[in-house]
């Protein structure tokens, strides 16, 4: 599909819409939340429908949520068409005002957020997801490489950053392939990359989780500071001999269960 305006499907620069032009990618995707034995999904911006096809075929039980009216008509036409075991609903609405909850708690199944996601909204999307993670098995997502590579990464890495924690003390997380940015039109300027994040081994609750992201913000507001000095507020009138992390340390290196550790140590320290 080409980005001509006299075409009235044309992609919107402000939407951040780039297209697949090849389908390799999703069936990857697909093959991936069968292995998974998800059985209902929620896309995010079906778009042109290259992903919502792959899923139709294979049986899932879909909502996909479309802001743009032109393409939230032409899925709700090919809804219309769809027979067989899959159940398709379109929503024309912002994924960000959309209701996750209501989505997720309306049944039982294995149920996964999916979708080629914009680049300019990849963080808040990633955020929003996060929030809602405990109850989903799992979300998979195609977005830009390097965004990918942050909510991946390892610390004592340039790319490791407050998302990495936020997302890993809450998923697994891999990152499953590239995508080069050629399988897009119109072509960005960078390459894409598909990251699962699926449920963790260890389950926090929501106050903890808070607190954590609280003090790992803190923290990297000022990630080359070290410790002492960045999280000074947090750490105020406690004795810094008791404290288990060395404060001599910066963000960057502390590893998202270390981030877990000062936090709980913090919070017993305050009691």
């Amino acid at each position: 599909m080409r980005g001509n305006r006299r075409d009235p499907l044309y992609q919107k620069k402000s939407l951040g819409q780039v297209f697949l032009t090849t389908d390799w990618p999703v069936v990857r995707m697909v093959e991936k939340l069968k292995a998974l034995k998800i059985e209902r999904v929620m896309e995010i911006g079906p778009g042109n429908g290259i992903l919502t096809r792959e899923l139709v075929k294979n049986g899932f039980d879909i909502t996909a949520v479309e802001k743009d009216d032109r393409f939230a008509e032409k899925m709700s036409e090919y809804a219309r068409e769809v027979t067989g075991d899959s159940s398709l609903t379109i929503v024309n609405e912002d994924v960000l005002r959309y209701d996750w909850e209501a989505w997720i708690g309306a049944s039982k199944a294995r149920s996964a957020v999916i979708g080629n996601i914009p680049y300019n909204i990849s963080t808040p999307i990633m955020l929003r997801g996060l929030a809602s993670f405990g109850s989903l098995s799992a979300m998979m997502f195609m977005t830009q490489l390097e965004f990918a590579a942050r909510v991946a990464a390892r610390h004592n890495n340039k790319d490791y950053g407050s998302l990495t924690v936020f997302a890993q003390l809450r998923a697994e997380i891999s990152l499953e392939f590239q995508v080069p940015r050629t399988a897009f039109h119109p072509v960005p300027k960078v390459d894409s990359a598909v990251i699962l994040l699926t449920a963790g081994r260890e389950k926090f609750t929501d106050e903890l989780l808070n607190q954590v992201e609280s003090l790992t913000r803190l923290a990297f507001m000022q990630r080359r500071k070290k410790l002492r000095n960045s999280i000074k507020a947090m750490i105020e009138g406690i004795d810094e001999k008791t404290i288990p992390i060395d404060l001599e340390r910066r963000a960057d290196n502390l590893s998202p269960a270390e981030f877990m550790q000062l936090t709980k140590f913090i919070i017993s320290t305050r009691k």
